[in-house]
C-alpha cells in the first residue's frame, strides 16, 4: 500500500470514528429530539430524546414524514413542507409551536430545522432538533393570568378608593361645618372638657379630609384617560407650587433656594407637574433640619427630558426603607412627629410616570435626602 493510500485509509477510519462518536452522542442526548430528514421530509434518523419526546419508537418514526408532528390544522395550511421550504431557501428555520405526540397529546416546541448540504451545495436533506417547552409556556401563562388579574384588582382598588373618597366628602363637609358652628356659637356654653372634645373632632375631621383628598388624587392618577401634554416652564411651576406652600414653610423659617436656567419647559400635563412638585417641596418641607431647615429645587435638561431635584438637609432615609417608599399608604416616620397620609410619593410616582417620567431617591441617612424625577423636555 502507497503511503497516499495509507493516509486515505487513515482519514476514513478517523472520518468513520467520528461519525460513530456523533451518533453515539446524538443517540444519548434524552431532553431534544435530533433527527435527520432525507430531501423530501422522511425521516431517516431517530434518538432516544425523540422517542421520549415524541412517543414514536424508532421502528415507527423511521420512514415517515415529519409531518406527523404537526397538528391537523397545521398540515390543512401545508405548514409542514413550507418550513422545509424556507430551511431549503434560507439554509435554516426555527419557530415555537404546538407539536403532536403519537398518543394525540399537544406539546409546545422549540423547532430548529437546518438543510444539510454537500461540499458541492447538493441538498442532503435536513437536520431537525426539537426541545418541549411547554413547562416555560405554562409559567408564562401563568405570570400573564397572574399580572392581568392583579391589574384588574389595583383598577377596582382604584375605583373604590375613588368612589369612597368622593361619597365621604359630604359627611365630612357636614361633620366640619356643625363642629365649627358649634365651637364659634356656643362656645361660652361648654365647660373645658367638652371644648376639648370638639377640638379633638375638627382636627380628626381635618385629618380625615387630608387623607379623602390624597385618595382622590392618588386614584385619579392612574386614570387612563390621555394625558393632555402641554409645553409648560418648570420655573413657573415651581413658583406656583412654592406660593401655595408659603404659609408652610413660613412657619417652618425654611430657606428655598431656587436654580433652574432660563427657558427650561417639559412637555407634561400642568397639573401632574405641579402634583409632584407640591408633593415633593412639601416633603422637604416637612423632614428639613429642625434648625436652619434648606431646600434647594434645581432644574435641567438631560438629553430629551428635563432633570428636576429637590434637595433638603433634613433627616434623611434609611437604605433599608427605601423599597417602601413609594408604596402606597407607608409612613416611615411616626404619625405623631410628622402628619400625612403616607400617599404623596406614591402620588408623585404615579403622574410622572403617566407622564413618560421616572422618579427616585438618593439619600443617606441624617444627611438629607435629594429626590429627582424627570419629564419629557419641551
Amino acid at each position: 500500500m502507497s503511503p497516499l493510500d495509507e493516509d486515505g485509509a487513515a482519514r476514513t477510519r478517523r472520518e468513520t470514528r467520528r461519525a460513530y462518536e456523533l451518533a453515539l452522542l446524538v443517540d444519548g442526548v434524552r431532553d431534544y429530539a435530533i433527527l435527520l430528514l432525507d430531501p423530501d421530509g422522511l425521516i431517516s434518523t431517530w434518538n432516544v430524546g425523540a422517542e421520549r419526546l415524541k412517543g414514536y419508537t424508532e421502528e415507527e418514526a423511521l420512514g415517515n414524514p415529519s409531518a406527523i408532528f404537526y397538528s391537523a390544522e397545521d398540515r390543512a395550511r401545508e405548514h409542514p413542507a413550507e418550513t422545509l421550504a424556507i430551511a431549503r431557501r434560507d439554509g435554516r428555520f426555527e419557530e415555537e409551536g404546538w407539536r403532536i405526540r403519537k398518543d394525540g397529546t399537544r406539546f409546545w416546541a422549540s423547532v430548529v430545522l437546518t438543510a444539510v448540504r454537500d461540499d458541492a451545495g447538493e441538498l442532503l436533506g435536513f437536520a431537525k432538533v426539537t426541545r418541549d417547552l411547554s413547562e416555560r409556556r405554562a409559567a408564562e401563562e401563568a405570570l400573564r393570568a397572574a399580572n392581568a388579574q392583579l391589574m384588574r384588582s389595583n383598577q377596582e382598588l382604584d375605583r373604590f378608593a375613588s368612589v369612597a373618597a368622593h361619597d365621604l366628602q359630604e359627611p365630612l363637609r357636614t361633620i366640619a361645618g356643625f363642629s365649627g358652628l358649634l365651637r364659634r356659637r356656643h362656645s361660652d356654653a361648654l365647660d373645658e372638657s367638652a371644648r376639648g372634645f370638639v377640638d379633638h373632632i375638627v382636627a380628626a375631621v381635618d385629618r380625615m379630609q387630608h387623607l379623602v383628598d390624597d385618595l382622590l388624587g392618588y386614584a385619579r392618577a392612574a386614570e387612563p384617560a390621555a394625558v393632555r401634554a402641554e409645553r409648560i416652564p418648570i420655573d413657573a411651576a415651581i413658583a406656583a407650587v412654592l406660593e401655595e406652600l408659603r404659609g408652610t414653610i413660613g412657619a417652618r423659617g425654611a430657606e428655598v433656594v431656587v436654580e433652574v436656567p432660563d427657558g427650561t419647559h417639559v412637555q407634561a400635563e400642568a397639573r401632574d407637574v405641579e402634583a409632584v412638585l407640591r408633593n415633593l417641596l412639601s416633603n422637604a418641607v416637612k423632614f428639613a433640619a429642625a434648625e436652619d431647615p434648606s431646600i434647594v429645587v434645581r432644574a435641567a435638561p438631560s438629553g430629551t427630558a428635563v432633570h428636576v431635584d429637590v434637595i433638603d438637609n433634613g433627616i434623611g432615609i434609611d437604605p433599608a426603607d427605601r423599597p417602601r417608599l413609594f408604596l402606597p399608604f407607608q409612613r416611615l416616620q411616626s404619625a405623631a412627629d410628622y402628619r400625612g397620609t403616607g400617599l404623596g410619593l406614591a402620588i408623585a410616582q404615579r403622574v410622572v410616570e403617566r407622564n413618560g417620567g421616572s422618579i427616585g431617591v438618593d439619600s443617606i441617612a441624617g444627611e438629607g435626602s435629594r429626590f429627582w424625577f424627570t419629564l419629557p423636555g419641551a
